[in-house]
């Protein structure tokens, strides 16, 4: 009966709110009030628009009460607004109670739901509990408490999750100021690299100026030396066609001594070493080379079988040249094959710089040596390089094979791409060399304990010998005193009797010689 009260309430409440929102609508256009106006006649609320459209339209009268009326007179309601949105909200919290109401409602009794049944874990209303059967003997809460505790538990739930999200949230700003920082410490790598590159740039220029300032040296003075000769060939070429016979005769000696004082400066004086046009890389390390001779080409070419150089060693890697003087898979026969293998080396893959170099022997002209340079992933026992190095039957005619010697020459070199990759590399190295190191000294231990043990054992031995030894002489002493009668004159027989301890030798002897008497070593 207490629900169908409440349900009664809820209707006479959204009565009184559908009242009041017919009083506040504007009996012309009944709709909502827009800029309420009030008629002062008959306190009619009306939109301004509305009536100003009558009023201007129809006839100078109030549409409700026919009283004589002016846009002037017009009152003009500010409130009005106000109160209507409190209507409108009104209106919306029953809406949304009527509908809670209905969800909250039990499907068999329309009744509200008040019960929850602990047994059966669903709510009821109040006459399922007391009447329906279906839930006799079970146990029953209050539903409220049953929701308090629901709201309690979630409560405690999402307060668990706001934390969660406090911490992923806290979690994803240290992620960014981490990319912040990595990218600061990245533009300040850049600008350090772009110093230091300004600074070698700065000095590759010092060094220019150097080799310039010699070169332009070597060039003045050669340029003053021939403008010389030049004036002096000029004035020589002027007395031999201006002067006569007789002004030439007497000149003769002047010239010549002139001519002479010129030829006297050696040309050695002129000859300068050429100024060498490399200049030290500070970021890219130089080549590390080495030269494999292929003597008795012809006879390696029919043997079709690769060959290799002798290994180059550098910062712990092993370099070496693999060559197919016949070539090798499709192209034997027409191309030699040229590779460069990582024969040892660190165990992970990296890049490096090579050169493959073939000489050019008839004319020993660098710039005619066949250069073919690459940068390659090399791993442990990889090779690359050219299968198409060069042509076979052009080798000899190009000048590349001396027919005389039957060698070709060739000339390997490579490089790590960086200075920071050679660091790398030497490191490794270092601590190859430190592990071995840490070997040998357990070697060397372990050989210097069993070493001591054994002497240990030796001297052990040696000490029970000599022992038993003395204790046999002391015996034999002793029966000689008791029986002086026996005793005889020592000969060298009597040396004869032995032993033999370690690189000592002991021997026993009568009582008249000291036992135990050390003898020379053998």
């Amino acid at each position: 009966m207490a629900s169908r009260g409440d349900k009664g309430n809820g209707n006479g409440e959204e009565q009184i709110v559908e009242t009041l929102a017919e009083v506040f609508r504007c009996f012309i256009c009944m709709e909502k009030l827009v800029d309420a106006h009030l008629c002062p006649h008959c306190s009619k609320l009306c939109c301004y628009a509305c009536v100003r459209r009558w009023l201007t339209e129809q006839r100078s009268q109030c549409p409700h009460c026919r009283a004589a009326l002016h846009l002037h007179e017009l009152v003009n309601c500010r409130w009005v607004e106000e109160v209507t949105q409190q209507i409108e909200t009104m209106q919306q919290s029953n809406s949304a109670s009527q509908r809670e109401s209905f969800r909250d409602r039990c499907p068999t009794h329309q009744e509200k739901l008040t019960v929850y049944c602990w047994t059966c874990r669903r709510c009821i209303c109040h006459q399922c509990a007391l009447w329906g059967g279906t839930h006799s003997g079970h146990t029953f809460k209050p539903l409220e408490e049953v929701y308090e505790q629901h709201v309690t538990q979630i409560r405690d739930e999402v307060f668990q999750l706001r934390r969660r999200l406090t911490e992923l949230i806290s979690l994803g700003q240290d992620v960014e100021r981490n990319v912040e920082s990595v990218r600061a410490a990245k533009d300040e790598r850049v600008r350090e690299i772009r110093n230091a590159v300004e600074l070698m740039i700065s000095r590759l220029d010092s060094a220019l100026k150097a080799k310039l300032l010699t070169l332009m040296g070597q060039k003045n003075s050669l340029t003053q030396e021939t403008e010389q000769l030049e004036h002096l060939l000029q004035e020589i070429e002027h007395q031999l066609h201006s002067s006569t016979r007789s002004e030439l005769i007497a000149k003769s000696g002047e010239l010549s001594k002139m001519i002479h004082q010129v030829r006297k400066k050696p040309m050695a004086s002129f000859v300068t070493a050429p100024v060498p046009a490399d200049f030290h890389s500070e970021i890219v390390p130089s080549y590390d080379s080495s030269t494999f001779p292929l003597s008795n080409f012809t006879q390696l070419q029919h043997a079709a079988a690769p060959v290799y150089s002798a290994p180059l060693h550098v910062n712990g890697l092993c370099w070496r040249l693999k060559v197919y003087p016949d070539g090798n898979g499709v192209v034997r026969g027409n191309y030699l094959s040229v590779f460069l293998e990582l024969s040892a080396g660190l165990p992970e893959t990296s890049k490096y710089e090579y050169r493959v170099e073939m000489l050019h022997q008839v004319s020993r002209d660098p710039s005619k040596n066949i250069v073919r340079e690459f940068a390659s992933d090399f791993e442990v026992g990889e090779c690359w390089g050219y299968n198409r190095f060069f042509r076979l039957d052009l080798l000899a005619s190009e000048g590349y094979l001396d027919p005389e010697t039957d060698t070709l020459i060739l000339r390997f070199q490579v490089r790590p791409p960086t200075f920071y990759q050679r660091c790398r590399d030497q490191q490794w190295y270092i601590n190859q060399l430190i592990t071995m190191q840490n070997q040998h000294i357990l070697q060397i231990n372990d050989l210097k304990e069993r070493l001591s043990l054994e002497m240990s054992r030796n001297s052990i031995a040696a000490t029970r010998a000599q022992t038993g030894s003395n204790t046999s002489q002391s015996n034999a002493g002793s029966t000689d005193t008791d029986n002086p009668s026996q005793n005889n004159p020592v000969d060298g027989n009597s040396l004869s009797d032995s032993i033999v301890f370690g690189n000592q030798w002991k021997f026993s002897a009568p009582h008249s010689i000291m036992s135990g008497q050390r003898l020379a070593s053998p």
